[in-house]
């Protein structure tokens, strides 16, 4: 004999196919420069913020996004610098809002396969 419990549990497909899962899907990863100029910095900065604007967009919380457009900011910088000491000076003074929202980001990612 089975007996129900009546309890009702959520299609584990459910969060995958949010719009922020469904984007983690089309991702293309833009490989990061082997050695920093400014110029190739700003290509793949530059090639890598759309991406990111449109993570953004679709944060499933809001505190990722707020996180998420902490690394928009700085992908804007950096898409836009112009001295390679100036480039060097900011990474490092943002890479813990770096390492925070990239944190973040892998948050978001886990619960689409959650």
């Amino acid at each position: 004999m089975i007996v129900s419990l009546g309890v009702a549990v959520p299609s584990s497909s459910a969060l995958g196919s949010s719009p922020f899962c469904q984007l983690m899907l089309t991702y293309k990863p833009v490989n990061a420069p082997s050695s920093i100029t400014t110029g190739n910095y700003r290509s793949w900065a530059k090639a890598t913020l759309p991406f990111f604007q449109k993570l953004a967009a679709d944060a499933p919380n809001a505190k990722t996004m707020n996180e998420l457009n902490a690394l928009v900011t700085i992908l804007q910088y950096e898409a836009n610098a112009s001295n390679t000491k100036a480039l060097e000076a900011y990474v490092a003074a943002n890479s813990t809002k770096w390492a925070n929202g990239g944190k973040a980001l892998a948050s978001a990612i886990l619960a689409c396969v959650e």
